[in-house]
């Protein structure tokens, strides 16, 4: 089974519910905000969306700052809900899209002074060659920030003290899903749980490894914060070294 394929597939179909499922999940939109605060993004800045979806985080960016988005998704049905809403909005000049995957994001070294993925990332399987690359495009003083699930679903699938680990998240998560989403929100989140009791297209790790490959990628600076109210949800920001001044 092609799991790339499958993940890609799954987005498409739940490209036109997105915002108004995981769009009016609080805890989400937390996420979101913390990430563009965290980011410290400046005006005039180049910043890198990556799993952009349907723009939830590139418009909060664009809104805190006269900044322009690379905006890159693997589903072009994402995508193009994000392209009505930028039109809308009357933005166009402040965005660009492209279909890409996470894994190959072939953009020139030193582009980017930030480069920004929420709940994207753990879709990936080779996590620190995908890092590295990010570290290669950021330019020198800029910021990685990625938000992500603190749960670890590695593991044997008969393991069931993971299985207990990953459920004592799922409660949380599916218990405010309906509560704040609804029941179509519900039934997405159920789906997505399955997909990581069985590792089917997720791949989350925590947040301690998510720091740990980050610096091994070379990043300094590294901090991490909690979304308030929702202990299963972290922001790392992360700062590739800046030049070295010439000495005189």
């Amino acid at each position: 089974m092609n799991r790339k394929r499958t993940t890609k597939e799954w987005f498409k179909g739940w490209s036109n519910e997105y915002d108004r499922t995981l769009g009016r999940i609080n805890r989400h939109h937390k996420m979101l905000d913390l990430a563009v605060k965290m980011s410290k993004v400046k005006n005039n800045e180049k910043i890198l969306d990556i799993g952009c979806g349907t723009g939830l985080l590139s418009l909060k960016f664009l809104k805190k700052a006269h900044c322009f988005i690379e905006a890159a998704d693997i589903s072009g049905e994402m995508l193009s809900i994000f392209r009505k809403k930028v039109n809308r909005l009357g933005l166009r000049d402040k965005i660009n899209f492209r279909v890409k995957e996470a894994e190959k994001m072939n953009f020139k070294n030193n582009t980017f002074d930030v480069v920004a993925s929420t709940v994207t990332l753990h879709h990936v399987r080779d996590k620190y060659s995908t890092i590295k690359n990010i570290y290669n495009i950021t330019k020198p003083g800029g910021r990685f920030v990625i938000g992500e699930l603190d749960v670890d679903t590695s593991g044997s699938l008969s393991d069931v003290k993971r299985l207990r680990r990953i459920m004592d998240y799922l409660k949380e998560e599916l218990s405010l899903a309906l509560k704040e989403g609804g029941v179509n929100a519900f039934s997405r989140m159920y789906d997505n749980g399955k997909k990581h009791i069985l590792n089917h297209g997720e791949y989350c790790v925590d947040l301690k490894k998510w720091a740990r490959l980050c610096r091994k990628a070379g990043f300094e600076n590294i901090e991490v914060k909690p979304v308030p109210t929702f202990r299963w949800m972290k922001v790392l920001k992360c700062t590739k070294p800046g030049r070295k001044r010439r000495q005189p």
